[in-house]
């Protein structure tokens, strides 16, 4: 595990942008799984800045999106879908081709599931998954007691997950019950795996990572022992 403590909102962003920078760079055609969030806001501004003065080309790259609400068209502006399109991938003048977002309202979700992880593995599986991290310990939609050897599935999400997204929302949205989400499993096979940890609520659930003490309670310790972890965290979450 390679541990980064950054001091301010732009070192955060930074510091995980040169990691999406190094695997772009080091291989065309690379697949990247993409999250949302407040978390990732600022990566994403960081990279379209970097791409603008050609510090990096982010036509290099394969984009999937880690998860989507299911029931929600990727025309909703609710979805996760059109969070990524506003935030980074229209900003980013990408070819569709190079992008496969999930549909969670595909009329068959679990063909739906199966032709996501066909489409990772085609391109050798993922290059970089970049993930963020949620207060009981989820990464992407995979909630405590998840089968960390899964592939893309549906999930139900619990209630402390559903009122955490339910604040992205101010129109009165009501979050659904069940998420698509790329499993376990294909996280961990991916070559890279950088997790994004920022807020206090988020605590804890480093703290469990940190001790490398692998717990089904709380997904985010399946990633102990990967070959490639980068973890890029606020300083303020930093133990005393």
């Amino acid at each position: 595990m390679q541990l980064e403590w950054t001091h301010s909102a732009e070192d955060f962003a930074a510091h995980a942008a040169a990691r999406v920078v190094a695997c772009l760079a080091r291989k065309p055609g690379a697949a990247v799984a993409l999250p949302t969030g407040t978390t990732p806001i600022g990566l994403y501004d960081r990279l379209l800045a970097l791409a603008a003065t050609e510090q990096t080309d982010l036509r290099r790259g394969r984009y999937f999106n880690l998860d989507e609400y299911v029931g929600v068209p990727p025309e909703d502006a609710h979805s996760f879908a059109a969070f990524l399109r506003r935030h980074f991938i229209d900003r980013a003048g990408l070819d569709p081709a190079q992008v496969r977002l999930l549909r969670g309202d595909a009329s068959d979700i679990n063909a739906e599931a199966a032709a996501h992880d066909a489409a990772v593995a085609a391109l050798g599986g993922l290059d970089l998954a970049i993930l963020g991290l949620g207060g009981n310990g989820h990464i992407a939609f995979n909630e405590p007691g998840a089968d960390w050897n899964s592939g893309t599935h549906v999930v139900p999400l619990t209630e402390e997950t559903r009122a955490a997204n339910q604040a992205y929302f101010a129109d009165g949205y009501v979050v659904p019950s069940h998420g698509l989400t790329m499993g376990i499993g294909m996280l961990r096979r991916a070559k890279t795996v950088l997790l994004m940890v920022s807020g206090a609520a988020k605590a804890e659930a480093l703290g469990m990572l940190l001790a490398e003490s692998p717990d089904p309670a709380w997904p985010v310790t399946a990633l102990c022992g990967h070959p490639d972890l980068i973890v890029v965290a606020d300083s303020a979450l930093r133990p005393t």
